[in-house]
């Protein structure tokens, strides 16, 4: 294959490409990472435009801008990996700071002819390439492992093309404004190719990520309530049901608190819905705020919730249970006609050694639950004893 049909056929693929992928960064604007991937194959496809225009544009163009263009985009890509994957706090501005520097001092010696200035481009992209496979493999969690795993391998040969690109340029062209020559030489065209195969495989594995979100969105959607954002009560069930095997097998305790709010019926006659929203909020922060990473906080009815406690006693999940009624009856939440009180009444009990379920588990905490009704409200009951 000549040169130019080459680049005519690249920049047909990558233009299609490109314009899936802006269309569907536009389409999910939430999805961060699109937009970066957006960005990226826009610098690309400008990128793979000024090549194309060898001896139509000046080299300054075709060479020193093109490359600097690969540059910047293989970063923008690298920020929208980071994004599925890290999904922390911003990334440090030094990374675009250092890049900044090497395109400046790329600039400068380019337009001095001085040679061996390829180098400048080169070495960042093989280190940008390197840098961001170490980001997916060390910071890949489910559902995002096999896609991240892929992309690793795709960055690690794209890197090693890289690293063959720049011995070539060195050795044959160690002044990048004289590549114009490289189309005549098979061992150029053949790296070309396989940037370009690549370059493709990375754009199946950006809607991968894509698709991998979306699932994953999903089952947070069917996991999660959506006024409150603690579990539901299928999802309660199903990590009820492998907790209560697992503390069979390892003979540790599991325990259960349901909790429900007094009175809410009469917050929500006499301030409405909006109301009895708000409080329930205000309810599931305060109490995620109290437990453990382990902790499953769960809304089982309407103002009802039910907390599971691995490896926890009944003791210790009264006393669990007793800082959150008292957490919960110092809140003022914020509300629009004056801030909304409450108060809990909560049941606990553990899981017994001898032939129990979860939904017996649950029974026992529910009953020990209407006890605190009963005992006057705002008050914490366990299964054989209480604390008020």
């Amino acid at each position: 294959m000549d040169h130019a049909t080459f680049f005519f056929t690249n920049i047909v693929s990558v233009s299609v490409f490109t314009v899936c992928i802006s269309l569907l960064a536009f389409y999910y604007p939430r999805i961060v990472g699109m937009r970066w991937f957006a960005g990226g194959m826009i610098l690309g496809l400008g990128k793979l435009i000024l090549q194309g225009l060898i001896a139509r544009v000046p080299t300054e163009a075709n060479a020193m801008l093109a490359n600097e263009l690969y540059l910047v985009s293989f970063m923008m890509q690298m920020m929208g990996l980071r994004w599925f994957v890290v999904r922390g706090p911003k990334p440090r501005p030094w990374p675009w700071f250092l890049v900044g520097f090497f395109l400046a001092a790329y600039t400068v010696m380019f337009l001095m002819r001085i040679p061996y200035s390829g180098n400048l481009i080169n070495i960042p992209f093989i280190v940008v390439c390197g840098a961001t496979a170490w980001i997916l493999i060390n910071n890949a969690n489910p559902p995002f492992i096999a896609v991240s795993r892929v992309s690793a391998i795709v960055l690690l040969a794209e890197m090693g093309v890289a690293a063959y690109r720049a011995a070539l340029t060195n050795l044959h062209y160690m002044r990048p404004w004289e590549t114009d020559h490289a189309q005549s030489n098979p061992s150029w065209m053949y790296s070309l190719a396989a940037m370009a195969f690549l370059a493709t495989i990375n754009v199946m594995c950006a809607l991968w990520f894509l698709v991998t979100e979306l699932q994953r969105e999903l089952a947070e959607q069917a996991s999660i309530d959506s006024l409150t954002g603690a579990l539901n009560r299928r999802v309660m069930e199903e990590a009820a049901q492998r907790e209560t095997a697992r503390s069979f097998r390892h003979d540790r305790p599991l325990c259960m608190i349901v909790i429900d709010i007094d009175n809410f019926k009469h917050l929500n006659d006499m301030r409405g819905h909006a109301a009895g929203d708000c409080a329930l909020r205000a309810l599931v922060c305060a109490t995620k705020s109290m437990l453990r990473t382990q902790d499953l906080l769960a809304r089982t009815g309407g103002e009802e919730f039910a907390i599971l406690l691995p490896e926890t006693s009944v003791s210790a999940g009264i006393a669990v249970a007793e800082r959150i009624r008292q957490s919960i009856e110092q809140l003022d939440v914020p509300f629009e006609t004056g801030p909304i009180r409450l108060t809990i009444s909560a049941g606990v009990a553990q899981l017994d050694s001898d032939g129990d379920n979860w939904e017996g588990l649950m029974r026992r905490a529910d009953a020990a639950m209407y006890d605190a009704k009963r005992a006057g409200r705002n008050a914490v009951v366990g299964c054989y004893q209480s604390v008020v």
